[in-house]
């Protein structure tokens, strides 16, 4: 029984783990600091400089996870009481331990359904408090720090999972796009006074249920062979609404695809060994970095562009397939005639 309690214990610790860190990656590291300096590269640089850091250095020190995720989330914590007056050192220390933290947490991944349960949290915690200023979000980031801190304690952060695949270099490319076209859409949306979906109260709820009605649809079919065209599919159409100007389809479509993406990229990263794993995190922070510079520089054409690589590259991979479907039916036919 007390094995059992045990794991019930450090489940729940970890889901509460992953969901504020989650959280504060979201209202605190890409939101909130990017505001406070409006987007200015010169003032923020050392946050991607910390996380690259960060996530390089976890390579080295991975098998002491037991002990680096408390100690590091303990200096999160203390750091975030100031966050809105944090100079270069400081904003630095704050990527280093999100580098640090982001790939390890997805390495003790070892329950797909608690993500998405930790996930959901997020979005909605996420969404509903989105529209505090970036100057008024210490108490959530003391709040949400406090919560990994403490959960770090309890979580077993020893446990890993067995992950036994490698990464391609055409899957990390393409990985890698999908990464891009999310950062730049987020980043675009975020920044547009017109089109815009957060902090308006009349969307925050449709935005929240959506976010989780993506959540559960992607669990559902998170083993769905097609999920890579749909995907595709479901990108296209939130950047055909926003082109369009359909600012409440997008309230709708937006944050389903959204979820919908992540789950499924989760699914895909839990497989991948930790020191692949690491080199994904790597092009996380290069390619919110574009993403940035695609919202900033206003030319959104480019992320078409983008999605239109990724389209041909599905579209040849499915030829290719069927070639090869052809031809190994069109070899047992010929076995076949020849016998």
């Amino acid at each position: 029984m007390k094995p059992l309690l045990n794991t019930k214990l450090a489940n729940s610790a970890f889901l509460l783990l992953f969901a504020s860190e989650l959280t504060f990656y979201l209202l605190i590291l890409q939101t909130g600091i990017v505001e406070i300096h409006h987007s200015d590269m010169r003032e923020i640089w050392m946050v991607p400089v910390g996380g690259i850091l960060g996530i390089i250095s976890s390579i080295f020190f991975y098998k002491e996870r037991q002990w680096l995720v408390p100690a590091v989330l303990l200096i999160q914590l203390l750091l975030v009481f100031g966050y809105t007056q944090a100079n270069g050192f400081e904003l630095f220390l704050l990527g280093l331990i999100s580098g640090i933290t982001a790939p390890l947490l997805i390495a003790r991944i070892d329950s797909f359904l608690l993500v998405a349960v930790a996930l959901s949290l997020s979005y909605a915690y996420g969404t509903y408090h989105f529209h505090v200023p970036a100057d008024e979000r210490t108490f959530i980031a003391v709040f949400l720090s406090t919560v990994a801190f403490t959960a770090s304690l309890f979580s077993q952060m020893g446990r890993i999972r067995k992950a036994v695949q490698g990464l391609e270099v055409k899957g990390s490319i393409t990985l890698f796009l999908w990464l891009v076209l999310d950062a730049a859409l987020f980043e675009t949306l975020s920044r547009d006074t017109v089109m815009g979906i957060w902090g308006e109260a009349s969307f925050t709820w449709s935005i929240v249920i959506f976010h989780l009605i993506g959540v559960i649809a992607a669990y559902r079919f998170r083993d769905y062979a097609h999920n890579n065209l749909a995907i595709l599919l479901l990108f296209a159409t939130t950047y055909l609404f926003y082109t369009l100007g359909e600012q409440t389809v997008l309230t709708v479509i937006y944050p389903f695809v959204i979820s919908y993406y992540n789950v499924i990229l989760l699914r895909r990263l839990i497989r991948i060994r930790y020191p692949e794993l690491a080199l994904i995190a790597l092009s996380l922070w290069a390619a919110s970095g574009i993403g940035l510079m695609i919202a900033l520089s206003g030319e959104f054409i480019i992320a078409w562009a983008m999605l239109a690589v990724l389209g041909v590259i599905y579209l040849s991979q499915r030829n290719s397939h069927e070639n090869i479907s052809f031809s190994l039916f069109s070899f047992r036919r010929f076995v076949a005639h020849s016998s």
